[in-house]
């Protein structure tokens, strides 16, 4: 993660200072002290975040500062101090009992970055290639110069790590957050991951347990905030983690073999979807004298994105420890996604 600007506090009011510096030290933040309206001035552009105590908010309000963003508000008494509020741009007045509340817009101040753009690869029936699709995706990312995650979301599947051969990088896997509780930090999370051919990822030891810990929503909540393109590989039968993931994501796309069981299968996984999914593509995957895209389309009732040829030396390539990267057929489909998601070259 970039380093960011140190937040400040903008206050004379001990007690409101003490409150200030110890919320800063539970985000891990060294923050800067500002007593009066000369040193607000000075630092207020640059910080990454702005404290002002209830005891400055007259002042500062009335010397009309620029608007910026991430500038809260403390007061014993919330409720008297909107107006100040208001001048000064402030997206919220809390009280020093709020913490939580105040933790949370440190914290996303802190990550430097607003949500990422996260996509959902949903299989529509079994083997259809959705977890190697969302490999590629994250490394077509890459190339475009965006910070990838791949968040394998599938107790059940075969791995995210060993589709792209990156069971060995060194990091933490799921089962190392299972006594997580709270805030993740975005940064602390993407120091801390494997990193393959530039894709980080977030997947299962193959010793440990395939549960998804109960982390989860803190976990994704860190990841969209410290990644440009969060991929998730969640299962078809969509149990809980998998819907809330569903719910957030910016695009769910579902998989769907070009066959008639295929589209039957299809047609459930659909269903659900439906209930939780904001937008919804479908990218179909030929087979040999199957029913072609269009018929697809008609069955589900939605467009085809992309229709993805089946590479046979990509099982080859796994198998060897290379991952699927090179396909060229995966990586048009991949590109076409990117596309569609308007990713350009960072």
């Amino acid at each position: 993660m970039p380093d960011l600007a140190a937040p400040l506090i903008a206050t004379a009011d001990e007690l409101l200072l003490d409150d200030a510096l110890r919320w800063c030290a539970a985000v891990g933040a060294v923050p800067d002290v500002a007593p009066d309206l000369t040193g607000t001035r000075r630092s207020w552009r640059r910080a990454s975040a702005v404290i002002v105590g209830e005891d400055l908010a007259g002042d500062l309000a009335r010397a009309a500062l620029p608007r910026r963003e991430h500038v809260l508000l403390l007061a014993r008494e919330p409720s008297q101090w909107w107006p100040d509020a208001v001048a000064l741009g402030a997206v919220a007045v809390c009280g020093p009992d709020e913490e939580d509340r105040i933790l949370e817009a440190l914290a996303a101040a802190l990550d430097g970055r607003g949500e990422a753009c996260l996509v959902s690869m949903v299989g529509g029936s079994g083997g259809v290639g959705a977890s190697t699709l969302a490999v590629v995706l994250g490394l077509a990312a890459q190339r475009r110069g965006l910070r990838s995650l791949l968040f394998d979301a599938d107790p059940l599947g075969g791995g995210l790590e060993l589709l792209m051969g990156a069971e060995r990088a060194e990091g933490l896997r799921w089962h190392d957050f299972d006594a997580t509780h709270g805030r993740l930090s975005a940064g602390s999370l993407a120091d801390v991951l494997p990193v393959h051919h530039g894709v980080s990822t977030l997947s299962w030891d193959r010793s440990s347990t395939t549960l998804l810990p109960a982390a989860v929503p803190s976990v994704l909540t860190a990841a969209v905030r410290g990644f440009d393109l969060v991929v998730a590989d969640v299962p078809r039968h969509l149990d809980e983690s998998g819907a809330d993931i569903v719910g957030r994501s910016v695009l769910t796309v579902l998989v769907v073999a070009e066959d008639v069981c295929g589209v039957g299968a299809a047609r459930h996984v659909l269903d659900r979807l439906q209930q939780m999914a904001s937008s919804i593509v479908v990218v179909t995957v030929s087979r040999a004298g199957g029913i072609g895209p269009a018929a697809v389309s008609d069955a589900l009732g939605l467009p085809v994105l992309a229709r993805h040829r089946v590479d046979r030396r990509v099982r080859a390539a796994v198998d060897r420890g290379m991952g699927p990267g090179r396909s060229r057929a995966a990586r048009r489909t991949a590109t076409a996604l990117l596309d569609t998601l308007g990713l350009e070259k960072a």
